[in-house]
């Protein structure tokens, strides 16, 4: 199975925009406020992005050190009992050889 990382997703699509093409050939000089206009766009988004994955993060990290503490209090719990009960493991025992139930049936 892949990780979630090493997956490609929309944001990986390039875009005629993205390549910057255009349908009607222009100057090199045109539209320089319309692409600074959208640079600007693009960049205050990517920084919108940049601090929701920091804050996810954040909250991805402190989620495991919880998980990871719950894990080591139980791990304690379980080995104070089993120290109290002399940690002694029965075995059942299972009957490898069933008597099965044999019926005629007449046709």
């Amino acid at each position: 199975m892949k990780e979630s990382s090493a997956c490609y997703g929309v944001e990986h699509i390039r875009t005629a925009r993205s390549k910057n093409l255009r349908s009607i050939p222009r100057k090199p000089d045109d539209y320089g406020y319309l692409d600074l206009y959208t640079l600007d766009k693009e960049r205050e988004r990517l920084e919108k992005e940049l601090s929701q994955l920091g804050k996810r993060a954040g909250r991805t990290s402190k989620r495991l050190e919880e998980i990871k503490l719950k894990m080591q209090d139980l791990k304690e719990k379980l080995e104070n009992t089993r120290k109290r009960e002399g940690a002694e493991e029965t075995v059942i025992e299972t009957n490898p050889k069933k008597n099965w139930k044999v019926i005629s049936v007449d046709y």
